[in-house]
């Protein structure tokens, strides 16, 4: 049983809302302002969401635009389309057939329950083989979430720069990726340089979804 000093404290956690500063926004990164004891809620941003009680379901759209320089699995192109995984959760594209740079513009949406890595996967399909593998890759979307935990409004000018993701040998990110406040909303345009095959690269878009009660709220 949680004593009044715990129950205090809990509540106190619940309450707390971190702070960020607007000269931190507007320029290349951001660092929140918090209370030393409440360092585990602020650095798991995805808890801190989930914590609302007003948001009763968390969904990242993934916007899959367009392949670029894709590899050749036929005899002079491919039948491109793309695989998403996070955990036990599968989906997929359309089929653009004999395109190397295909243009798909089609919107995925994933249901958050833990922030776990996103798998991406480009395929050629075949009608009577299995079908090719055409590289893959791997993004993680916890610079995004906390973007998306700094609750930002209409004050903020479109097309702000929040943060910015550089690509590292441990990513995917094949140039820097800018989480931007977008037409009233955060959103996250990556290019992901497809491993395990010759050439190609893949362009997405992250957006966030709250579904409190029955409704949608875009982020």
């Amino acid at each position: 049983m949680l004593g009044p000093s715990n129950r205090d404290n809990s509540q106190q956690r619940e309450r707390w809302r971190c702070s960020f500063p607007l000269e931190s926004v507007m320029g290349i990164g951001w660092k929140p302002i918090y209370k030393p004891q409440l360092r585990v809620e602020i650095l798991n941003p995805f808890v801190s969401l989930l914590s609302n009680t007003e948001v009763q379901a968390c969904i990242l759209r993934v916007h899959i635009h367009k392949g670029v320089n894709l590899a050749i699995r036929d005899l002079r192109s491919s039948d491109p389309y793309v695989i998403i995984r996070m955990g036990k959760q599968k989906l997929k594209t359309r089929v653009v057939k004999k395109n190397l740079n295909p243009v798909w513009d089609e919107d995925l949406t994933l249901s958050i329950v833990e922030p776990l890595p996103v798998k991406l996967e480009v395929y050629d399909r075949d009608l009577f083989s299995a079908d090719d593998r055409m590289g893959d890759a791997e993004f993680d979307f916890t610079p995004f979430l906390e973007a998306v935990r700094m609750r930002l409004n209409s004050d903020i000018l479109n097309n702000t720069i929040i943060t910015t993701v550089k690509p590292t040998r441990t990513n995917c990110l094949a140039e820097e990726s800018y989480i931007t406040w977008t037409d009233g909303r955060v959103v996250q345009n990556m290019v992901l340089r497809l491993r395990n095959v010759e050439c190609g690269e893949i362009e997405i878009k992250l957006s966030w979804i709250d579904v409190p009660g029955g409704g949608n709220k875009r982020m």
